[in-house]
């Protein structure tokens, strides 16, 4: 079994990420000039020859883990299983017909009962930092791409390619691998890794970004449950 970690980014150069799971064990890749997420993912997952047992960190390059490596490896070490999707950090007990996981369902946030689940800090250091609470730890339909934990054999069973409804290179394929997992039966959880990420979280919310996520109602969205949200400053923001 290999620990292997893919992150996009634009230059090859020292990061917190990468130190922190070079520390831990993992084998660490930048996946560099790409023009797409989906093709740098794919790609580097047929040049390192993924095997069923692998497992694979995919995440963003501008994020710090704030634990110690050997809890780190042990909380994946205890929550992947035979049957495990993605683990991620954030994500939604079920989608909603918006298909932005982060609106919740049915409860205004943050609220102990709510159907998102997670936690993640924002901040460009520890110290000024805050978290986003989304609810507790557990099994989800989705997670956010912030950061992602599979195994090769998920990854090997699931499309990695960029579909061809979709219009942005680089966003909803965290939603497009988990919902295919889900689709397998397999199962996605968010587990308590805590994450500092160098940016706000809102998100950029493009044109581009909006074609892909009403591509991607299109692909499942009559699996998803109608709610009504709460009003937008009541909803968290992205991870």
């Amino acid at each position: 079994m290999r620990q292997l970690a893919f992150i996009p980014t634009r230059e090859d150069k020292d990061r917190p990420i990468k130190t922190f799971l070079e520390s831990a064990g993992w084998e660490v890749h930048y996946l560099v000039g790409y023009s797409s997420i989906f093709e740098a993912y794919n790609t580097a997952l047929k040049e390192h020859d993924v095997m069923a047992k692998d497992r694979i960190i995919m995440c963003h390059d501008d994020i710090e883990v704030m634990m110690q490596p050997d809890m780190f490896n042990s909380v994946i070490d205890e929550s992947i299983e035979k049957n495990t999707g993605f683990l991620g950090v954030a994500g939604a007990k079920r989608l909603n017909k918006t298909g932005c996981w982060w609106h919740g369902l049915g409860r205004e946030y943050p609220h102990p009962e709510s159907f998102l689940r997670g936690c993640v800090w924002h901040g460009t250091k520890p110290t000024n930092s805050h978290p986003t609470y989304y609810g507790g730890y557990g099994d989800v339909e989705v997670v956010d791409g912030l950061f992602m934990v599979s195994t090769g054999a998920t990854l090997n069973s699931i499309k990695t390619k960029k579909p061809k409804e979709f219009e942005s290179d680089w966003d909803y394929y965290d939603m497009y691998y988990c919902y295919q997992a889900k689709e397998l039966r397999k199962t996605n959880k968010v587990i308590p890794i805590m994450i500092l990420h160098h940016s706000p979280g809102e998100g950029a919310m493009t044109e581009e970004w909006d074609a892909s996520r009403k591509a991607f109602i299109n692909m499942y969205g009559k699996k998803f449950t109608d709610i009504v949200l709460p009003h937008q400053s009541q909803l968290p923001a992205q991870a």
